[in-house]
């Protein structure tokens, strides 16, 4: 459970530090536009809403006073007595003020305030003519005003690129992290809130059903947080599908709830049991059809987990901003200052390269993960094919399956099979697939469109061929569904070579079955990258399982006929979506070992305890690598610094401390000369025996981050630190660029290892953007910061 008071009681506050002192920095060009946006009081209103116009527009107006958890907070941390009466005086009277302000700004049959804020944001949603927007600024206790933008999930991925390899199944994901021996040891998150801000949840899912405890619904305005259902579809006379083609019904949370809290009570060969099975079950509905909801909602919601006390909120969507002060970003700030561990995910734009990740991902003080596989065991098999005169092989590797395929009984057995262009509908109508094998090229439209027109027509089976020379096998694993008939994928090469012969009665014959073994731990290339715009923040901190996750679902999801028969309510589906509840799950975990554990002290055990992927990556990729959950529940070692994360509190952008595992020395500029720019990590040894420690430093130049040696740049600390039992040293990273370094990012690891035991190593990733522009402070008022490490 949460305990607050032993949370706050190791955060302490200063008022303020002198700006010159500040580490976090902007390039002029940068410093300019935050300067004209306070000028502006915080206006951030979408720049095609027309401010001259009397049309209606959706705020958000966030208020100068203190939301009441976090002044609680705060007051806790001072040692200053201040009750929840108090407290929440305080926000009330500063909504008496706004409401006068209001009545000053618009008459009352011109505005409508749809919803109010007092926990970790404080403010109100309103609608008023946008000609009216501005003024509200002028008023004393209006501290910004943001655009209710359109939020959705971060959508699964349905077809990845042609170079992402295979990855993950669910059946390996939590083996895999080494979670099945820590629910044998009695760790499954029992007596833990976990909140999932989402969809909503099918409560009625046997795997759910005695997980979930309740929650709201915001946007239907109850208490019945129901995902969108087939039947809510029926009955709303809108389109199945919209022009994104997301369908209307929705099943997204109960994925996301499966992969935290499955409890496998299915009768089902499929059962999810998840990450942390007996935590207690929450669910916040703020994305209704489609898959998309309002700002309004998300901060309805986290401020509704943190009053109904949440240890730990999972956040698997986001908005595509790239901005740490950011109205989604806010609240999770406000919510970690009040003790709740909030998870995000990173997002599904790593295909966009670095500095992809959004809101609230950009959030300073919560969690942000990425998404990266697992190895896995495919079927594959050798094939003959008889085309005319000739004979040809090719090598079949599964691609999707129903739920009762047995790939046993298919060797040796032959088929007729028949070409069928793309997989349209249209392509079916002059052939005959009915109990024959389709032969298809992939391209045009989705790996599930040409399964089930095959299935719809009578085909046994499918071949899909890759369209991509050279390209290799398919690089996807659709997975189990009733809708699915057994699918296969073939080379270019030997795909085209067969589709060129294929003619009336070819036959296709099974070999032998065997099995491949695809290498994981590789990073998804969807999976969103850092660095946070403003302070060139390492984010995501962590990667967890997130690609071809098997969770559940709602039974209407395998097709109408389905419905309540929740033997097939399961799906796999991808993205850093499905890893964050990996990282929730394992945070609950920690907690039911140690409930005295602050947000900030669970992101730095799985930051430090986290281990490299497969592949070379930068830190502004993974972070701090693949979570290792045993090893964060066990440490009894963190390396810890403090960082200045952007924060808006008081009317002001300030500073947050953000007690984590990584070094972001910020932006530096090289205009003055060279730089020497230091950082402290704090040592903490919690063992009855003392630790010494051998300490490496290495540069990471891949996917966008610069050689530091060609450069000059350097990272200098101790060789060696040893820390007493039951005590804390400090060590010092110095980061040194001479003036000619060239403009850009880097960044690398210190690896610390026990010098009497190599296998217990802890890592800290480090970062920078180094300029030869002026870089100044951020313009800001007084800095948020604490003094004593939590």
């Amino acid at each position: 459970m949460r305990k607050t008071t032993s949370r706050y009681a190791k955060i302490a506050f200063a008022a303020t530090v002198s700006l010159g002192m500040v580490a976090s920095a902007v390039p002029t060009s940068m410093q300019t536009a935050l300067a004209e946006s306070d000028e502006k009081k915080m206006l951030h209103v979408d720049e095609k809403v027309d401010l001259k116009s009397d049309e209606a527009v959706s705020v958000i107006v966030e208020l100068e006073e203190v939301p009441e958890k976090v002044a609680l907070a705060e007051a806790a941390a001072l040692g200053e007595k201040l009750t929840e009466k108090e407290a929440k005086d305080n926000v009330e009277a500063s909504h008496s003020a706004f409401e006068e302000v209001l009545d000053h700004v618009a008459s009352p049959t011109e505005y409508e305030v749809e919803r109010t804020y007092d926990a970790v944001f404080n403010g109100v949603t309103l609608t008023l003519p946008a000609n009216k927007v501005e003024k509200l600024l002028d008023y004393e206790g209006v501290k910004a005003v943001y655009s209710n933008d359109t939020i959705e999930l971060v959508h699964p991925i349905e077809e990845k690129g042609a170079d992402e390899p295979v990855e993950a199944l669910m059946a390996e994901s939590v083996p895999h992290l080494g979670v099945t021996d820590m629910h044998v040891d009695g760790l499954t998150g029992k007596g833990i809130k976990v909140a999932v801000i989402d969809t909503g949840i099918d409560y009625n899912h046997p795997d759910l059903k005695a997980a979930y405890q309740g929650g709201y619904d915001f946007v239907d305005n109850d208490d019945d947080p129901m995902e969108a259902t087939y039947e809510d579809w029926l009955e709303s006379g809108q389109p199945e599908k919209n022009l994104d083609g997301r369908s209307y019904y929705t099943n997204h949370g109960t994925h996301v709830a499966g992969t935290i809290a499955g409890q496998a009570e299915n009768d089902s060969e499929y059962a999810v049991l998840g990450v942390a099975p007996d935590v207690d079950l929450y669910a916040y509905r703020v994305l209704g059809p489609y898959g998309s909801g309002f700002t309004s909602d998300v901060i309805a919601s986290i401020e509704q987990s943190v009053e109904d006390g949440m240890d730990v909120i999972n956040l698997s969507l986001g908005a595509s901003k790239n901005n740490p002060t950011y109205p989604t970003s806010i609240a999770s700030n406000n919510a970690a200052l009040a003790g709740v561990t909030v998870v995000t995910s990173a997002g599904n734009a790593g295909l966009d390269g670095l500095e992809s990740v959004g809101s609230p991902a950009t959030s300073a003080l919560a969690i942000s993960v990425g998404s990266s596989s697992v190895p896995t065991t495919l079927p594959e098999f050798v094939s003959s094919y008889d085309v005319g005169e000739e004979t040809l092989t090719g090598d079949l590797r599964v691609l999707a399956t129903s739920f009762d395929t047995d790939y046993t009984t298919l060797a040796k057995e032959t088929f007729e099979v028949v070409g069928a262009g793309l997989g349209y509908e249209a392509d079916f109508k002059d052939i005959d697939v009915d109990g024959k094998i389709a032969f298809i090229s992939r391209g045009e439209i989705t790996f599930v469109e040409k399964i089930e027109n095959a299935k719809a027509n009578g085909a046994v089976a499918v071949i899909i061929y890759n369209h991509v020379p050279e390209g290799g096998h398919i690089p996807t694993y659709l997975g189990e569904s009733p809708r699915y008939i057994p699918s296969f994928s073939l080379t270019y090469e030997q795909g085209s070579e067969i589709a060129a012969l294929l003619a009336e009665g070819s036959t296709m014959t099974f070999g032998e079955m065997s099995e491949l073994v695809v290498a994981g731990d590789v990073l998804a290339d969807t999976s969103s990258r850092g660095p946070v715009k403003m302070t060139a923040a390492i984010k995501p901190e962590v990667v967890a399982p997130g690609v071809n996750i098997l969770s559940t679902v709602p039974s209407y999801m395998a097709g109408p006929e389905y419905i309540d028969r929740y033997e097939f309510a399961y799906q796999r589906a991808s993205g850093t979506s499905m890893a964050s509840p990996h990282v929730a799950g394992v945070a609950a975990l920690m907690l039911q070992a140690d409930g005295d554990l602050t947000p900030a002290e669970i992101k730095t055990r799985l930051m430090n305890t986290a281990v490299p992927l497969s592949e070379e990556y930068n830190v502004f990729e993974i972070g701090a690598g693949l979570i290792n959950p045993k090893a964060a529940v066990a440490t009894d070692m963190t390396v810890q610094t403090t960082m200045n994360g952007l924060h808006v509190v008081d009317g002001v952008l300030e500073f947050v401390s953000d007690h984590t595992g990584a070094i972001s020395y910020g932006m530096l500029s090289t205009n003055k000369g060279n730089i020497r720019e230091r950082h402290s990590l704090r040592l903490t040894n919690r063992s009855s025996e003392e630790k010494t420690f051998t300490v490496d430093v290495k540069f990471h130049a891949v996917n966008g981050t610069l050689p530091a040696a060609a450069s000059g740049v350097v990272l200098q600390t101790n060789k060696k630190v040893t820390v007493p039992a039951g005590q804390m040293v400090t060590n010092n990273a110095f980061l040194i660029a001479p003036k000619t370094t060239t403009t850009g990012l880097y960044g690398g690891y210190i690896t610390y290892t026990n010098q009497a035991d190599e296998n217990e190593v802890y890592r800290v990733p480090f970062g920078t953007y180094i300029t030869s522009e002026v870089v100044e402070p951020f313009p800001i008022g007084h800095v948020f910061q604490d003094e004593v490490a939590s």
